[in-house]
């Protein structure tokens, strides 16, 4: 992946983590599906859950605290991440 198709993703990942209003968040077969249905066919999880670690570090999005499986990770978008992504869409 070249750093305009990852930069892409990343943005891709924050818009469908954004459309989530509960506090459950996606995981990671979720995300790397959604991505796919946007064209990127030969996405493999591996590398949906980098750009998700770089999201994380960057303090865009956090990992869902679950009670019951918590080794079944999910993620939701922090107020960091809308304000990212609201000033990107922009234009």
């Amino acid at each position: 992946m070249n750093p305009t198709e990852r930069e892409q993703l990343r943005l891709s990942l924050l818009r469908f983590l954004a459309e989530n209003p509960t506090r459950w968040g996606f995981n990671l077969a979720l995300l790397t599906q959604m991505a796919r249905a946007e064209g990127r066919t030969g996405l493999e999880p591996q590398q949906v859950e980098a750009e998700l670690l770089y999201l994380e570090d960057k303090g865009l999005i956090t990992r869902c605290e679950k009670i019951l499986s918590p080794e079944l990770r999910a993620w939701r978008i922090t107020a960091a991440g809308r304000d990212f992504l609201a000033e990107h869409q922009s234009g």
